[in-house]
C-alpha cells in the first residue's frame, strides 16, 4: 500500500518529465546533459531504457514495454547486434525482459551475442557456472553475474509474477553433495519435482544422498537413475542415488 503511495505520484512526474512517456509515441529523447546548478539529469539516452525498463516492468508493464522498444530501436538490437557486446547489465536485463514478452526472436540474436561474448565457464572443481564477461578479472563481476543468472531463469511473465505476489511454496532440495554432485536442474512444476544431476567424476560404484524438503505426505513415485531410493518422511524424503549423471522425476500419487 505505502509503495504505490509514493511510486504512483513518482511515475506520472518521471514519466513525462524525464522518459518522455507522456504521449502514446514511443519515447524519442536521445540526448543526455547534466545541470550541476539544479543537480538533475535532464532527459536520458533512449538505449538507457533497456536498463530501466528492468525496474519499471513488473509495477508498470506497458510503459516499460514502451520503454524497451524504445531501446532496443536506439541499441540497435533489431539490425545490429553482433559480437562481441560490452560488458554490462543492458544486454542481460534485455534478455530478460525479451523472454519475459515473448520476443523470441529478439531472446534468441541476445542469447546467441552473450554466449559469444561473456566467456560463459562452468568450474567444474567448485560447481560454479559464472561469466568472466572479458573483463580479465580474479572474481566474477557480480553485478553482471546476477542479471545474466536472471536472464537465464526468467520466462513468460516470471519477472512480473515475482513482484505481484508472494512466492507460492514448493519443494526445495538440500544437503546435495556440492561440488562432487550439482544440479543442473531443480524445477517444481505442480505435476512433479525434475532433477538433473551432474556429478563431478560418474561413478556407478559411489552414492549420493540428498533431502527433498516441503513436501506433502503422500505416496511418491519415483523414475529415472537405475537404482535411486527415496524414503519419505513426514515433510520430506531422503534420497539416495548412484553417483552418476541423469534425470530423477518425483510425482505425487494418493495420500
Amino acid at each position: 500500500m505505502f509503495h504505490q503511495e509514493a511510486f504512483e505520484p513518482w511515475w506520472s512526474y518521471a514519466r513525462e518529465h524525464y522518459l518522455d512517456l507522456d504521449g502514446d509515441e514511443l519515447p524519442t529523447a536521445t540526448t543526455f546533459y547534466y545541470d550541476p546548478v539544479v543537480d538533475v539529469h535532464h532527459r536520458l539516452p533512449a538505449s538507457a531504457a533497456l536498463t530501466t525498463s528492468f525496474y519499471a516492468a513488473p509495477q508498470v508493464p506497458a510503459d516499460a514495454r514502451r520503454l524497451f522498444e524504445a531501446g532496443c530501436a536506439a541499441a540497435g538490437y533489431h539490425t545490429d547486434l553482433a559480437a562481441p557486446l560490452r560488458p554490462g547489465r543492458a544486454p542481460a536485463s534485455s534478455l530478460l525482459l525479451a523472454r519475459e514478452w515473448g520476443m523470441d526472436t529478439l531472446a534468441g540474436r541476445l542469447s546467441t551475442a552473450i554466449e559469444a561474448s561473456f566467456e560463459p565457464t562452468w568450474d567444474r572443481s567448485t560447481g560454479e557456472f559464472t561469466w568472466g564477461m572479458g573483463l580479465d578479472e580474479r572474481h566474477p563481476r557480480g553485478q553482471f553475474n546476477a542479471f545474466l543468472a536472471a536472464a537465464e531463469a526468467g520466462g513468460a511473465g516470471r519477472w512480473e509474477a515475482l513482484s505481484a505476489a508472494p512466492l507460492e511454496r514448493c519443494p526445495q532440495v538440500v544437503d546435495v553433495d556440492t561440488p562432487e554432485v550439482v544440479l543442473t536442474r531443480a524445477e517444481w512444476d505442480r505435476e512433479g519435482l525434475y532433477l538433473t544431476l551432474d556429478p563431478l567424476n560418474p561413478d556407478p560404484t559411489k552414492w549420493t544422498e540428498f533431502r527433498v524438503v516441503g513436501i506433502e505426505p503422500r505416496l511418491w513415485s519415483l523414475v529415472g537413475i537405475d537404482g535411486a531410493t527415496m524414503d519419505v518422511r513426514a515433510n520430506y524424503m531422503v534420497v539416495r542415488c548412484p553417483r552418476v549423471a541423469g534425470d530423477l522425476e518425483f510425482t505425487p500419487g494418493s495420500y
